[in-house]
């Protein structure tokens, strides 16, 4: 090696393929002539399923994203710490390929529960991720105009990479929907790109893409067909960024989410709830107070029942004041009754709760 360093536990030993030791993940050695003219289509099934799955998520966080959210929190805790110790895995030989893969999947569940339950953590990693695809594509676009590479250009990368990183995550903690809304629509359409170029051409477009971030000579991309499989990415983020805001992204808060309230936010809802007891209140003792002026005292029916019973069988072909028109009583059936006392004691049980 021109570096100097051996093969061992930190360094594997190169092969033909960039990634090495992954499985499914070879390039092929055809000439690149060879390989512009037709797609292979000898996937590794494993592989091919995890990609497969990738794209289901990057659909969710480009046009569901904000919609999700605990979901897209999950996801990204998930996502990147099982990729992160998948790859600290694969520099050492002291576990097979299925062992390193549960090891990793273990703690991707582990630190997707963390970003999912604990807020601030979910939104400081979503800005993160935010912050190191913008700053990508920046050194893309600078690579395409800069003529000579500069001194130190490894580490002027890896400071850009940083700081961006750093700063939107910091303010997607102020800015929470609206720098969510771009991160998920950024990330998912590079989760959707990246599907795509593996099926495609087997991931050669992001090889060149990693080339051109660090800065190394410019070459040209491995297949005419490779400049539509990177239009993609944009084409994704500008569509996600329209849907979320006007269709999946509109009406709901993250808070409103995290409550369990499922009714948009408004300064004046608990307001118009209360005028609205208030007023149906009102409506019931009105009810009632007519009820009683019409068909006289409710409590006091069977009390004048019998006493008319008892006047009719005193007195008989004399007039009594309890049979007159001016004091006539309405007998209310006892359905009717029943439903009033319950109302009024309803009514009265009310008050105390209120004050």
């Amino acid at each position: 090696m021109a570096s100097g360093a051996q093969p061992g536990s930190l360094v594997p030993p190169r092969t033909n393929s960039t990634l090495g030791v992954i499985p499914g993940l070879r390039i092929p050695d055809d000439p690149k002539v060879e390989r512009c003219t037709h797609v292979d289509t000898h996937y590794n099934l494993t592989v091919a399923g995890v990609w497969s799955v990738y794209i289901i998520f990057g659909l969710l966080y480009t046009f569901f994203g904000y919609r999700c959210f605990k979901t897209v929190m999950f996801l990204t805790g998930f996502i990147f710490a099982s990729c992160i110790v998948y790859l600290i895995c694969l520099q050492g030989v002291l576990m097979p390929p299925y062992g390193n893969a549960g090891v990793a999947l273990f703690a991707g569940l582990l630190f997707g529960l963390i970003t999912m339950l604990v807020q601030y953590v979910g939104l400081f990693m979503s800005g993160l991720h935010t912050g190191v695809l913008i700053a990508v594509a920046a050194l893309i676009v600078a690579d395409h105009f800069m003529e000579t590479k500069p001194a130190g250009s490894v580490w002027l990368c890896v400071g850009v990479l940083l700081v961006s990183a750093l700063v939107f995550a910091i303010l997607n903690l102020y800015f929470r929907k609206g720098l969510t809304i771009l991160g998920t629509s950024a990330y998912g359409g590079a989760i959707l790109t990246a599907s795509i170029d593996y099926f495609v051409e087997r991931l050669s477009m992001i090889y060149w893409v990693r080339d051109r971030v660090t800065l190394k000579p410019a070459v040209a991309p491995p297949c005419w067909f490779s400049w539509f499989v990177f239009a993609a990415w944009p084409s994704f983020v500008v569509a996600g960024l329209v849907i979320q805001c006007a269709v999946t992204g509109r009406g709901t808060h993250h808070a409103d989410m995290a409550a369990g309230r499922k009714k948009p936010r408004g300064p004046n809802s608990n307001g118009r709830t209360r005028i609205d007891r208030a007023e149906l209140r009102q409506k019931k003792y009105r009810y009632l107070y007519q009820v009683r002026t019409a068909h006289g005292d409710v409590i006091s029916q069977n009390f004048v029942q019998a006493l008319q019973k008892k006047d009719s069988e005193s007195t008989t072909g004399e007039c009594s004041t309890l049979q007159s028109d001016a004091t006539h009583l309405t007998i209310l059936p006892d359905a009717q009754l029943s439903a009033l006392t319950e109302s009024e004691d309803d009514s009265q049980t009310e008050i105390p709760t209120q004050r």
